[in-house]
């Protein structure tokens, strides 16, 4: 039978079931076919394209380079005309999971709180479906729609809408600050007790940064007595007296508005740095990822965090 755009459609279909599940037998399971539906699709695509699309073992598929390329565009095109439909039938409403990648302390100060809202907004017809990550979300094989991004978003198959700006702070524990006097200039840290906050794409803890007057900024090395991979946990060992630390102002300001807290070498700060929420290049953006992003510019405007 002469192969038509409807089988390609099909075969593109259950290439990506396949691509997701990183399993025939999963993704045959998740598209009600047998798994041998599913092999035989990627292998005509495979003999079309001229290329490998899957290395195979006994145990598992993986994508290879070429797959992956091709996986983010029949993903983005599939989507697309998912959305499409949706937009269609729907005016426009959003409908299905949104999935979203957001690091930790922002997301649970200022994310996550809004979320009910959001949901209750569209009469529960969003399931929003949160990760909580200091990692730099892949789109291609993670199946992200949006993530929100500290700093300037370089990637030009990205769009980021500026949604505020974050700004980091020096701070410590009165408790800690009545026995080691308050460093006057940022190289006085190497007579303190520092925490280190460990960022996971790189496995080493963050430099510190500084400016002066707002204008020249500059990294001073720190060599942190403990560290962590949480903000969180680097929090709660500065508000017990463990040192001082640098942390993003959504993580502390509760903490210094009620006391715990106390900011050091506040003439220093650097400069702050921009929160983006953060998308694919879509001709087509999808009615939940458009909503989901105004519903928050909508209430950073209210609270009066936008930038």
């Amino acid at each position: 039978m002469k192969d038509s755009a409807i089988d390609r459609l099909g075969e593109i279909q259950l290439f990506c079931a396949a691509a997701k599940a990183q399993s025939f037998t999963g993704a045959a399971a998740a598209a009600g076919v047998t798994p041998s539906a599913i092999s035989k699709a990627v292998g005509r695509l495979e003999n079309r394209l001229g290329l490998l699309l899957f290395h195979r073992t006994t145990r598992a598929v993986r994508l290879t380079d070429d797959g992956l390329v091709y996986y983010d565009a029949c993903r983005l095109a599939l989507d697309n005309i998912q959305e499409t439909e949706h937009s269609l039938t729907a005016h426009g409403q959003p409908r299905g999971e949104l999935k979203i990648s957001v690091p930790p302390s922002y997301g649970i100060k200022h994310i996550v709180p809004l979320i009910p809202q959001y949901v209750e907004r569209y009469d529960g017809k969003v399931e929003v479906a949160v990760s909580l990550s200091n990692a730099v979300a892949d789109f291609a094989t993670q199946d992200f729609d949006m993530t929100i991004r500290l700093g300037q978003v370089a990637d030009s198959r990205l769009v980021g809408r500026l949604l505020n700006n974050a700004q980091l702070r020096v701070v410590a524990s009165p408790e800690y600050l009545r026995h080691h006097p308050a460093p006057a200039r940022p190289e006085a840290l190497r007579d303190h007790v520092c925490l280190g906050l460990v960022m996971p794409d790189s496995g080493r803890p963050l430099p510190w940064s500084f400016a002066e007057e707002a204008k020249t900024a500059y990294e001073i090395p720190v060599r942190p007595a403990m560290t962590f991979d949480h903000p969180f946990a680097t929090l709660a060992c500065a508000i017990n007296g463990g040192g001082v630390t640098q942390l993003f102002d959504f993580t502390v300001e509760d903490d210094l508005r009620d006391g715990r807290l106390v900011e050091v070498l506040a003439p220093f700060r650097p400069l702050p740095q921009p929160i983006f929420a953060v998308y694919p290049t879509n001709r087509h953006l999808s009615a939940k990822v458009r909503t989901f992003v105004d519903f928050l510019l909508e209430r950073q405007r209210a609270l009066g965090r936008v930038a």
